[in-house]
């Protein structure tokens, strides 16, 4: 004997019908812009989601890599910065594959890291930024690559800046700061 109701179907999910409405305009406030043109971007800049560090890390990719605005470049942010996001390669092969982006960006910061842990000294971070560049120099040859790591040192932020020609090896050296 079957106990379900004739006007559903076995599996169906009852959700199913609140979740269209969702998609329905009149659920939502939509506000009306200016339509932004999607102009090439011409670099890509992946950093630490911690936000102390965003503006002087962005101001220096711009100022070295010569773009003049923010809509110049793609960001990718997460935790522990270039470091810890070795292995999402999904945003950086698709701005270096499919959008011919040449110019890329790399960072990490000191100063207690959440991706690391607050407590991980920055040399250990710094090592860690090095390690990363040289593959990712490697694997995205044809790019110049901006690299950069950002601390405090006597209540100063400091921005440390590497950079690497396409082809080139890279050598990191650890500041003795």
């Amino acid at each position: 004997m079957n106990d379900q109701s004739s006007d559903q179907a076995p599996n169906a999910d009852p959700s199913a019908g609140r979740q269209s409405n969702l998609l329905n305009e009149e659920n939502w406030m939509a506000e009306r812009l200016p339509y932004i043109e999607d102009l090439p971007a011409k670099g890509f800049l992946q950093l630490c989601a911690d936000r102390r560090f965003h503006e002087c890390i962005q101001q220096a990719f711009k100022e070295d890599a010569g773009l003049t605005s923010r809509e110049d470049y793609w960001i990718h942010a997460d935790a522990g910065g270039t470091p810890k996001m070795e292995c999402q390669r999904i945003t950086p092969d698709y701005c270096y594959i499919n959008k011919d982006v040449r110019l890329m960006g790399w960072s990490a910061h000191g100063a207690g890291c959440g991706g690391f842990g607050e407590e991980v000294p920055d040399e250990v971070i710094m090592r860690e930024l090095c390690a990363t560049m040289q593959r990712n120099v490697r694997k995205y040859a044809l790019a110049k690559h901006f690299i950069y790591f950002v601390t405090v040192r006597n209540r100063e932020t400091v921005v440390y800046r590497m950079r690497a020609e396409p082809g080139e090896d890279i050598v990191c050296t650890q500041s003795s700061d």
